[in-house]
């Protein structure tokens, strides 16, 4: 590559009926500066390029971790969605498992009353038989007593009783002052 300075200094031979030297040399003067212009010029342009290629890179390293970044969002969102599903559907599982125990559990419960239940009928009705044999047993022992024929009363016929004096009798049988009779009666039932 030509120097301005190169053009500056660059001679010719002399020839006979040659170039004018000042015109010559005046035009390599202007194309000397011109040549300097542009070269600084080239060098501008090639000191612009260089930033602006850094900045470019810059930019580039910016946007490959900006893709990263973003990239590692998206798996990042992905595996918390997918945690999320696999929690979700644990605790749904853990809640079917505690329904069916919970249910199990009151059939069980259920069952059992079932059972208690029939088994209380069982001894409510054999309570009820025996209270209707025993009835009957008391019934038939009452019938056979007023079939019984009682001793000719030799004492005087008593007093028409009134409720005072009806209330007398029951408390003498409670104490058992009177009518030996009737609490013999009472014994053989």
């Amino acid at each position: 590559m030509i120097t301005p300075i190169e053009i500056r200094q660059q001679t010719f031979k002399k020839a006979l009926r040659g170039y004018d030297k000042e015109e010559v040399r005046a035009f390599l003067q202007a194309l000397s500066q011109e040549w300097e212009q542009h070269l600084e010029a080239h060098r501008n342009l090639k000191e612009e390029l260089e930033k602006v290629q850094a900045q470019f890179n810059t930019l580039k390293e910016v946007e490959d971790m900006l893709h990263k970044t973003l990239m590692q969002a998206e798996q990042s969102s992905k595996d918390t969605i997918e945690n999320a599903k696999e929690k979700a559907e644990l605790k749904i599982r853990e809640a079917e498992t505690t329904a069916r125990d919970l249910v199990r559990q009151g059939m069980d419960q259920r069952s059992a009353l079932q059972a208690e239940v029939e088994e209380l009928t069982r001894q409510r009705d054999k309570v009820i038989t025996q209270l209707q044999v025993f009835l009957k047993t008391q019934l038939d022992r009452i019938s056979a007593i007023d079939l019984i024929e009682l001793p000719p009363n030799t004492a005087q016929t008593p007093p028409p009783t009134t409720a005072s004096s009806q209330d007398n009798f029951f408390d003498s049988e409670i104490n058992g002052a009177e009518n030996s009779s009737f609490e013999d009666i009472i014994e053989e039932l």
